[in-house]
């Protein structure tokens, strides 16, 4: 079949080389690819348990239960995927095909979770969301999270245009957060509220977060295939010297000799703990020591919208310092420090004080805001340090490892998310919380600073501890990706 000159010369202009550019339109496309697995998460966290518990009927108990089972699960199938994205290269591209598989997957599983038919049982209701939720993270993000971040690798080669695209991503996650926070429940109240509203709402936000899928599969072509359909010579698949598939136990052993891929891994695993226990803590903060409950949803609102701003300025802070993990390990202990300043603060101005201090435009509420930036900036790093270890990979040992790699990432999100709740609960009853007293001790009450503040600062000095064995600059990097370049003949 002929190849028409137009055609041709789109695919001529894809270029690998170690300092090619790429185009803004490309740049947005991947960006966007954040708001699409992120807004899910962001539903599900904000509002799934009360789906469960006030339109379905779960017990709170069951509903926490079968949420943390599924996130389980969930983790053990990142790494079935990412094993069979290394393994085999499908007709559509090595990557991109699974996002072809993830669309329909993740349209009808979304709308799964949120549905409760009229005229059903409770029980029936309660398996067709729990299905739904179960497999939505376990199959549908899973078949789209670890192919997107392997597409974003495979496009850019040069960390200053990731950085780019990782700075696009962090803006429209956190953007994606606040449109999904401040629009789902309004718009569920719009189309008649109880299961229609959410029903209806499932159909619109399945839509949206599936066209930025949809967009990347067609805009990715190019970078895995020639104009005639066959694979761009870096991604054909690699064999032992004896002409076999390299096994399974092969690839693991590979991976796990990935210095920089191990490293993030872990550090990223804590910070997920971490993050968890900040967030679920800010209801407890703002409910019970500083006595404003009707301020935590106006404070997260400016704390995220900070953080995009952190996100997007996060590249120059990698100018600055001149590396991305010297820039990362910088952020992590100002990060760090900016919990304890706020801890400090509070202590010492006292409980009722610093409620004064909190409310709108006053010096602490502005504060809990600006902590925003380093916790968005610290956000999207793994981003950029994760593909940057997929090519270490490729330089060490001549093959892709992107699918192992990620799924690793993919593993330390969800279990990470899920230990961290699960710490969460402990360390409230380890203070003697109870949720159906009427009020709480005032040592109960002392202790939400120290879980909310100290004890994630001391995991962010942590997982810097542990990232600064990275080994892995951003000169030494460049060297090789001329390299892999130079083998492949594109350099």
């Amino acid at each position: 079949m002929s190849i028409s000159a137009a055609k041709q010369a789109k695919y001529d202009k894809v270029s690998f080389e170690p300092d090619a550019k790429v185009p803004l339109a490309d740049k947005w496309c991947l960006g966007f690819t954040a708001f699409a697995t992120g807004v899910p998460w962001v539903l599900f966290s904000y509002f799934l348990v009360y789906f469960y518990t006030d339109v379905i009927g779960m017990s709170g108990t069951l509903a926490g239960s079968l949420m943390m089972f599924a996130r389980v699960f969930d983790a053990f199938t990142d790494l079935m995927i990412g094993w069979a994205i290394d393994r085999f290269n499908l007709r559509w591209g090595k990557f991109r095909s699974w996002l072809l598989f993830s669309v329909p997957i993740q349209f009808v599983l979304f709308i799964m979770v949120w549905t409760a038919l009229p005229d059903t049982t409770t029980p029936m209701q309660m398996v067709i969301s729990c299905i739904g939720y179960g497999c939505y993270g376990a199959i549908g993000s899973t078949l789209c999270f670890i192919p997107m971040n392997c597409i974003t690798t495979n496009v850019a080669k040069n960390q200053d245009e990731r950085a780019s695209i990782v700075g696009l991503k962090g803006l429209t996650k956190n953007a994606g957060t606040l449109f999904a926070v401040a629009s789902f429940m309004p718009m569920v109240a719009f189309f008649g509220g109880g299961g229609q509203g959410y029903f209806i709402v499932a159909i619109i936000f399945g839509v949206l977060t599936t066209a930025p899928v949809l967009w990347c599969f067609i805009m990715s072509k190019k970078y895995e295939l020639n104009a005639d359909g066959t694979y761009r010579e870096h991604l054909r698949e690699h064999k032992t010297e004896t002409g076999e598939r390299l096994s399974i136990f092969q690839q693991l052993k590979d991976v796990v000799k990935n210095r920089p891929a191990l490293v993030t891994v872990v550090s990223t695993f804590l910070l997920y703990i971490m993050d968890a226990i900040r967030t679920g803590t800010v209801v407890y903060l703002y409910d019970y020591y500083f006595e404003r409950p009707e301020l935590s949803s106006i404070a997260l609102f400016f704390n995220i919208g900070v953080a995009v701003l952190g996100a997007l300025a996060f590249r120059y802070i990698i100018r600055f310092f001149k590396d991305s993990n010297r820039a990362y390990l910088a952020v992590m202990v100002m990060n760090a420090a900016m919990n304890l300043i706020y801890f400090g603060i509070i202590f010492m101005v006292g409980r009722e004080t610093a409620g004064q201090l909190m409310g709108i435009g006053q010096p602490l509420f502005i504060f809990y805001a600006l902590c925003g930036f380093m916790q968005g900036c610290q956000s999207v790093f793994p981003d950029i340090m994760m593909p940057q270890a997929v090519d270490y990979g490729m330089w060490k040992y001549g093959r892709s490892q992107a699918g192992f790699v990620f799924s690793g990432y993919g593993f330390c999100l969800t279990i990470g998310g899920a230990l961290g709740s699960g710490v969460l609960g402990f360390l409230l009853d380890a203070i003697g919380y109870s949720g159906t007293a009427a009020t709480q001790s005032a040592s109960t009450v002392s202790m939400f600073p120290v879980i909310g503040l100290v004890v994630p600062a001391v995991m962010i000095l942590v997982a810097a501890l542990i990232q600064k064995f990275y080994g892995f600059s951003d000169k030494e990097h460049a060297k090789c990706i001329e390299e892999i370049a130079e083998r492949n003949g594109e350099a």
